[in-house]
């Protein structure tokens, strides 16, 4: 495998986590398993461009704001509480924020503007973030992967 070619790291890596996520959307382990290999995605481009992780990251995260969301989730899942973060809103991120909830209310991903979702919502892991705002962790995966895969400047190798 040849995990260092963006394009192979989508489709071979990062695209079946993802599919095992939906299969069993209520696991942590494929939550914060899909948010870091989602994340690292940008340690890839980096690789092949030759630039810093952290720079390919937060060019990700301005054309693909969910990434920002992506990312907490990856560092909090590691380090259990993120302390840095680019999106200071995000900083006080803790692994055990992510709960088992109903999904979200609607197709973008939000919910209701106090938290809350249709009763018939399927479950699945979710995150409230510091600032407050309540995130479908499936759908901002799903989300982040169809953008990245829809970005071809991503695979130029």
């Amino acid at each position: 495998m040849a995990f260092s070619n963006p394009q192979v790291y989508l489709s071979d890596l990062a695209l079946p986590l993802c599919r095992r996520f939906e299969a069993e959307p209520t696991s942590y382990e494929l939550a914060i398993s899909s948010c870091i290999i989602l994340y690292h995605f940008a340690d890839v481009v980096a690789h092949v461009r030759g630039r810093k992780a952290h720079e390919v990251a937060d060019e990700i995260s301005a054309t693909i704001p969910e990434f920002h969301t992506v990312r907490a989730i990856a560092n909090a899942g590691k380090h259990v509480e993120l302390i840095r973060h680019p999106k200071s809103a995000l900083v006080g991120l803790r692994a055990e924020h992510l709960t088992r909830g109903k999904g979200a209310a609607f197709s973008d991903g939000s919910y209701f503007s106090d938290g809350t979702t249709w009763s018939d919502m399927p479950e699945t892991v979710v995150v409230e973030t510091p600032d407050g705002t309540k995130h479908d962790v499936l759908h901002v995966c799903r989300s982040v992967l169809k953008s990245l895969g829809e970005n071809p400047e991503y695979f130029q190798v």
